[in-house]
């Protein structure tokens, strides 16, 4: 599960600021698109899906290290870097299509989520399992 293409798309006119590039609210807003795909790939569709559970963001750090511009195709690589017994960290990648220079990373830490008693909740072990597995292959 590492480096998974999670998002592509085009920076738009409107995501633009007044310096003429991407504004930092839409880098968070792609990583956001690219959390989503992750969270299907990792198997927590499934466990969010019909039920009052979801993951909730405990803490994020970005990177910027290349303005990008209107039209300005990019992806997302999104990695698991670990998981614990309720947290677990998220690693995305940021690069423009047409060259592959990184961009912008971010990483995401993030729990389980009962959102009825609005507390973390322990990772489910079988999930967890197959998940430390695949990081220990990778």
């Amino acid at each position: 599960m590492k480096n998974l293409i999670t998002y592509q798309g085009a920076v738009m006119t409107w995501e633009c600021d007044s310096n003429r590039h991407m504004n930092v609210m839409f880098y968070i807003n792609k990583f956001e698109h690219a959390g989503r795909q992750f969270d299907l790939h990792m198997g927590l569709g499934e466990i969010g899906g019909e039920t009052d559970t979801g993951t909730v963001v405990l803490e994020q750090n970005i990177k910027y290290l290349k303005e990008v511009f209107e039209d300005d195709l990019l992806y997302v690589k999104s990695s698991l870097e670990s998981i614990g017994n309720k947290a677990f960290t998220i690693f995305h990648q940021m690069h423009l299509s047409k060259t592959h220079e990184l961009v912008s990373t971010m990483r995401i830490v993030l729990v389980l989520f009962d959102k009825v008693h609005r507390k973390a909740l322990p990772f489910p072990t079988d999930l967890k399992e197959k998940l430390l597995a695949e990081l220990a292959a990778s």
